[in-house]
């Protein structure tokens, strides 16, 4: 499980420190790092676990297979099989003895030119965010769970 925010510094070759919590997580899989890709709604960088990468692309195919019907879906596609979409996108990251990595370009670019990096956890995922684009996701996001409360309890304050 994925929680809280941590914010790491890139040091000058460009690697990071994955939290240690969430390295011990990760590790306990068997891979010692995580699978990403870009976020599809988020200028940030989606990562999970080995296992829970594998419980997408499951889903993924599930949801294909059921909207084709039949298993030529998973196999032969019309540019309508996500599971091979994410597949194409989605990068092994691995960490080393320090539980330091670095991000490949590919990676890299989603976030731009930044010295901090917000790794933000999502319960069974966690975000990479640069530190400023972070800071006004994360507003939107307080202001947004607190009008939810708000509405909830009738509007009080």
């Amino acid at each position: 499980m994925f929680l809280s925010t941590y914010m790491v510094k890139v040091d000058k070759k460009g690697r990071i420190s994955v939290p240690a919590s969430w390295r011990a997580h990760l590790s306990a899989e068997g891979f010692d790092g995580f699978i990403a890709f870009p976020s599809i709604t988020h200028e940030a960088i989606d990562a999970r676990s080995l296992k829970a990468f594998h419980g997408l692309m499951d889903q993924l195919r599930s949801d294909t297979q059921a909207k084709a019907g039949t298993f030529e879906a998973e196999l032969f596609t019309d540019g309508d099989n996500y599971a091979a979409h994410l597949s194409s996108i989605a990068i092994d990251v691995a960490f080393d003895a320090e539980g330091r990595m670095s991000l490949p370009p590919a990676l890299r670019n989603v976030l731009g030119d930044c010295e901090q990096l917000a790794f933000v956890g999502r319960h069974g995922f966690f975000q990479i965010w640069s530190d400023q684009a972070w800071a006004r996701q994360a507003q939107l996001e307080r202001e947004a769970f607190r009008n939810r409360v708000l509405a909830h309890r009738g509007g009080a304050s």
